[in-house]
């Protein structure tokens, strides 16, 4: 199958589509590749097999689910298992005018696929022009002001739009009408947790013991993205613990004592009280979706200010959104 090209919007702007940026795991490439989301896989295998049999393009789909799922690696996974010739791929965070999105639409041919990641951030104004192209392949252009006004009406090649959001909620319900399939992620069970861990190591060229790869799994917060942070500094601890490198069980232990300082021995994240969705929605929209101290939108996470352990509590104003980095350097400063 082809290899799907990716033309940026914005070449400067981060990349924010695969949740493994910059770690240096290669993201999954087809359904069989990417672990769990079974119902999804199933349901998007069918639509994408009659799409071909029809030989039209895939209908619009949204995924939805909480930061870290996943959501835009399973996006690109669509593009990848989709029998087209060479489909181009279009992506951006965030479209701020009408006239950024007129231009890709008009510029786009027959089965191009359009992702859009953080969809629901799109202006009303930008959205008014996105619904008739999704429903009808149709654009209308007002050309001018005044009386000198002219509705410009134009025809635009079938596409499929993938879009995905951490807030459906906030999405007009106009826009949630165009799409064929709205799919909402879950949380990973801990076995799919432990088969990504597997799956990362071998990626990365380590040995990972099975119990190590268990108590990963466990520690990690329903997210493949918990999973490579907590396997990423299992692994630097293996490099000083022995000459192999081989995250063992015990140094699975060791690591993640050091990872979540708040948990006794014998407990893991999944033994405390999660964050609620609607907290986690109302610190997202707080922040801006970004670090609260230097404003990057990489590998974010939800941040205690004051930790739980000591008498810190689940609300908005005792979370904030911090980069991994910022937050190892937090947990640094308080061992």
């Amino acid at each position: 199958m082809p290899e799907p090209q990716y033309v940026p919007t914005n070449p400067e702007a981060p990349d924010t589509i695969d949740f493994q940026r910059g770690l240096s795991v290669p993201p999954p490439r087809t359904f069989q590749e990417f672990i769990g989301q079974e119902r999804i896989k199933q349901y998007l295998q069918v639509a994408i097999k009659g799409a071909s049999l029809r030989r039209a393009p895939l209908g619009h789909i949204l995924i939805c689910g909480r930061h870290g799922l996943g959501k835009a690696t399973l996006a690109r996974v669509i593009t990848s298992e989709i029998n087209v010739a060479i489909p181009k791929i279009t992506s951006c965070t965030a479209l701020s005018r009408p006239a950024e999105l007129i231009s890709m639409l008009t510029n786009m041919q027959r089965n191009d696929i359009l992702l859009i990641d953080e969809i629901d951030r799109i202006p009303a104004v930008v959205g008014e022009y996105l619904y008739p192209a999704m429903l009808n392949c149709t654009i209308d252009v007002v050309m001018g002001s005044g009386t000198h006004a002219n509705s410009l009406h134009m025809e635009i090649q079938p596409f499929t739009l993938i879009g995905t959001t951490t807030r459906k909620e906030k999405m007009a319900p106009e826009l949630l009408s165009c799409f064929s399939a709205i799919e909402s992620m879950k949380d990973y069970t801990v076995e799919e947790l432990a088969a990504i861990a597997r799956r990362f190591a071998k990626l990365l060229e380590f040995g990972l013991d099975e119990g190590a790869a268990s108590h990963i799994a466990h520690a990690a917060d329903g997210t493949p993205l918990s999973v490579l942070r907590c396997l990423r500094h299992a692994r630097d601890l293996a490099v000083l613990r022995n000459p192999s490198g081989t995250v063992s069980t015990e140094v699975a232990v060791e690591a993640l004592k050091m990872l979540l300082p708040s948990d006794n021995a014998n407990s893991s994240v999944r033994g405390r009280e999660a964050i609620p969705s609607a907290v986690r929605r109302e610190v997202w929209r707080r922040d801006g979706g970004k670090c609260a101290q230097f404003g990057g939108r990489e590998n974010l996470e939800y941040d205690h200010i004051i930790p739980v352990s000591k008498g810190g509590s689940n609300t908005a104003r005792n979370i904030e959104l911090l980069c991994e980095k910022c937050n190892r350097a937090k947990r640094d400063l308080i061992q």
